[in-house]
């Protein structure tokens, strides 16, 4: 054992050393290769979003674990992280629009105020009173005060768009987050105002209160005009390539502003997605074009983020760390659901909302940023503290929030299973290598094939009475888009298609009343004994499917079901046979 480790620390430095070091198209190209496979990966685990699975890959290969990802590369990536941030919270911006989260306005204040309310109370007296008996500082019980009232928006709103959920808990959800950020960065605008110290000359207003004003106050009137400006373009440019420039160029635009006017660029960004998909008449074409951009800069994105992250870190929280960990955990879980209650919502909504607010990430770290810049004498103690809150609230908190919409019935079922039909790398290998040949003019003919050839021999089917439950789970395993239903003697009697189920909710009442024989959408197959290879293909054509069970009669002419044909292997057969004919 002890010496398969030690080979695979030396291949870990190999690959560090010859390959990553310096290298930074090999290592692009690792983390986008590895961000697929993780991808692929967490389909397959009920509860893991693809936002923590990218983060735990930083974590695994970054400077503190690793070593694949330098120290050296992550700094050179700095500003390609930060434009993934700012494409991440303006994508964010956009879909906080009055008109959908308008009906849950009233309710949704209630819960942001319960939760901030006591997040604040609890980290404010809590933490203060951990730093003032250790004899730190106090002015880092009022840091991570902010720290703990913001929810992260990019990990959080990811993860619904990764899901698609909408319904109640989807929207109280996003409205949190967004009143929960804007209060944390507005909070930490005052606060700056007591931990600076006043530079030398200058007076106390002009030396701290205001910038802290201009930190919290510019970002609404400079997101405000980046933001409809471009809403108005968007309607001048038709063209999406170009679309594409104006919209890169608002963004870029709107970290510019905050930069040069020292203000949060994180609100400012949130301000002006906010402002554009409220003011936009061309229902969001600009931002549909942002959204080609969003998946490698998404990925670059969280991938980083992990990589910064130090297990160690979670050792030198110490004292205040862990009071701040329990705390802010207490305020976040208990505060949404005493809003909840408050706002009269219903007990599950509020079970749900109490565990979705813990991630943790973006606006820390943007917070820690400034300490930094400014050379504030807690900066480093202060980015230890985040980092290790960090690695715990945003590995955790994503699979929370993934839990609580799939729970409450708010994810189809095309999005809560990722039903794929499974392709056999083998024979796709063999038809790519085959394909290849054929241009060169190597290719050889091949025999005809009948239909009986092409079909998959291997295969199961649902019984009539079967739950929805075992229906789910079926989906789950199945490798076609139509889904066998047999009697109780074994007999075909029809299959129920993905297409048509893909929107049904888990509504915990259908749970209970569905059968598979109540969900049937269709008593055609591929027949053995009737059809040939141009009647099974114009059978298949006409459906909506890219499978479809095959049958043979039995003697007493019921219908047995004997594997399943897929469309891709049947038009392949097909054209085959036609090839040449006019």
């Amino acid at each position: 054992m002890q010496i398969a480790l030690i080979d695979v620390q030396q291949w870990l430095t190999w690959l560090r050393d010859e390959l990553f070091a310096n290298n930074g198209a090999i290592v692009l190209a690792f983390l986008f290769i590895a961000a697929l496979v993780v991808a692929r990966l967490s389909s397959k685990i009920k509860y893991l979003p693809k936002v923590t699975a990218y983060l735990l890959v930083g974590l695994a290969a970054g400077p503190y674990a690793a070593g694949l990802i330098s120290k050296d590369f992550l700094d050179q990536m700095a500003v390609v992280k930060e434009i993934g941030l700012a494409l991440i919270v303006f994508l964010v911006g956009t879909e906080l629009t009055l008109k959908t989260l308008g009906e849950v306005s009233k309710s949704a204040n209630r819960i942001a105020l319960a939760e901030i309310s006591l997040t604040f109370v609890l980290v404010g007296g809590g933490v203060m009173g951990v730093v003032l008996a250790t004899g730190a500082d106090w002015r880092l019980g009022l840091i991570l005060v902010c720290f703990a009232v913001a929810t992260a928006p990019a990990a959080t709103l990811a993860v619904l768009r990764e899901y698609n959920s909408d319904g109640p808990v989807t929207k109280h959800i996003k409205a949190a987050v967004a009143r929960s950020d804007i209060v944390a960065l507005m909070m930490f605008g005052v606060v700056s105002i007591f931990i600076f110290d006043t530079p030398g000359g200058e007076s106390f207003l002009s030396g701290n209160v205001a910038p802290g004003l201009r930190w919290i106050l510019l970002p609404f009137p400079i997101g405000a005009v980046v933001g409809v400006g471009m809403s108005y373009l968007e309607t001048v440019e038709e063209k999406d390539p170009l679309r594409m420039l104006l919209a890169l160029g608002g963004l870029m635009l709107c970290i510019g502003l905050a930069d040069k006017f020292e203000c949060s660029e994180i609100l400012t960004v949130l301000i002006a997605g906010f402002c554009y998909g409220n003011s936009t008449i061309k229902s969001g074409a600009l931002r549909d074009q942002m959204r080609t951009l969003e998946i490698p800069f998404y990925v670059i994105f969280f991938i980083l983020s992990g990589a910064k992250l130090d297990v160690r870190k979670l050792a030198a929280l110490g004292l205040i760390g862990a009071a701040f960990l329990v705390l802010r955990t207490i305020g976040k879980t208990v505060g949404p659901y005493i809003g909840a209650r408050w706002a009269k919502l219903p007990r599950d909504q509020g079970s749900k909302l109490s565990y979705s607010l813990l991630s943790q990430s973006a606006i820390a770290l943007a917070i820690a940023a400034v300490l930094i810049e400014r050379q504030h004498p807690l900066a480093n103690e202060v980015l230890t503290l985040v980092l290790g809150s960090v690695l715990v609230f945003e590995i955790a908190g994503p699979i929370l929030v993934k839990v609580a919409v799939i729970r409450s019935g708010e994810v189809s079922i095309v999005d809560a299973v990722k039903h794929k039909e499974r392709i056999s790398s083998g024979n796709q290998f063999v038809a790519v290598v085959a394909e290849f040949l054929s241009h060169l003019g190597l290719r050889r003919k091949r025999p005809e094939k009948t239909l009986g050839d092409l079909v998959q021999k291997k295969t199961q089917a649902l019984p009539m009475d079967a739950s929805f439950d075992k229906i789910t789970k079926f989906i789950e395993t199945y490798p076609y888009d139509s889904f066998p239903i047999v009697d109780k003697d074994g007999f075909y009697v029809g299959f129920i298609s993905f297409n048509e189920i893909k929107d049904a909710g888990f509504d915990p009442v259908m749970k209970d009343l569905v059968r598979a024989a109540d969900l049937i959408t269709s008593p055609v197959a591929v027949d053995l004994d009737e059809d040939d290879i141009d009647g099974a293909y114009f059978k298949l054509r006409d459906l909506p499917n890219t499978a479809l069970p095959v049958i043979k009669h039995a003697e007493d002419g019921r219908r047995l079901l004997v594997g399943t044909i897929t469309q891709r292997e049947l038009l392949q057969a097909y054209m085959e046979r036609h090839e040449g004919v006019a």
